[in-house]
């Protein structure tokens, strides 16, 4: 492993150190699920991700969780929040550090055009690869925060392997409506004072091609909030994103 490898690994495990202090982690919640990094093995090459799985025996649903540009860097805290209360609700999570397949730690504007299909085809390798790893042929969920939405987005895109997608502040990448095709059920999350992923531009059009290529599309606005939504706002959507994965995943 690089040095910079080596920094990055051991600022993650200060993360989930702190996080447990801040949040008052407790025994009974450790009960409920266990959190382990496992490597990936996939075609285009080795990606880890983060799991949370509940305990006990028997089938459950899967979950991709996607963080945005900020990476697991700037992201992985909220994302393992999401990924936390997901596991919680009954689900096997898997965080996935996609960004791991490029070397990049955040990404701008420029990255991000350079290497979406990169992180876009891993995203679909990662979906054969839960499948497989879980022996289950039924569709897996994805949460996509931001960038992670569009990827979201355009993986579940006439792709049975996916049963439903949760987008957060996200859309379809650089407006090309044509590539949607057929989707599966789909949460639409967004602040409408968003202002790196306009609601307007990105949230409106969207909602109008979901309704004609999807079986359903459920929408979950917050006129006050942002790109970055308050601690109070994420509550109701990590809640909300239980729910609709409960719905739309359980009987698959």
């Amino acid at each position: 492993m690089s040095f910079q490898g080596r920094v990055l690994c051991h600022f993650r495990r200060f993360v989930l150190l702190a996080l447990g202090c801040l949040t008052g982690a407790s025994v009974s919640a450790a009960e409920r699920f266990t959190v382990s990094t496992i490597a990936l093995p996939l075609p285009g090459g080795e990606v880890q991700a983060e799991v949370f799985e509940p305990r006990g025996d028997g089938p459950r649903p899967a979950v991709l969780v996607l963080h945005g540009a900020g990476g697991m860097l700037l992201d992985g805290p909220e994302m393992r929040r999401v990924s936390r209360q997901l596991a919680e609700a009954g689900n096997a999570v898997y965080l996935l550090h996609y960004f791991e397949r490029t070397g990049t730690i955040f990404a701008l504007d420029a990255s991000m055009q350079k290497h979406f299909g990169d992180w876009l085809e891993t995203v679909r390798e990662t979906i054969a690869a839960i499948q497989k790893g879980r022996q289950a042929s039924a569709p897996v969920g994805i949460y996509g925060y931001s960038l992670g939405a569009f990827l979201a987005l355009a993986a579940a895109s006439d792709n049975p392997q996916v049963g439903a997608v949760v987008e957060h502040a996200g859309g379809v990448w650089n407006g090309k409506m044509e590539r949607i095709g057929k989707m599966p059920p789909v949460l639409m999350v967004h602040g409408k004072r968003d202002e790196r992923v306009p609601f307007p531009k990105y949230a409106e059009p969207l909602l109008a091609v979901l309704k004609e290529r999807g079986p359903t599309v459920m929408t979950k606005f917050f006129p006050e909030q942002g790109h970055g939504f308050t601690p109070g706002a994420m509550t109701v959507v990590r809640g909300t994103a239980a729910q609709f994965f409960r719905r739309h995943l359980r009987n698959r």
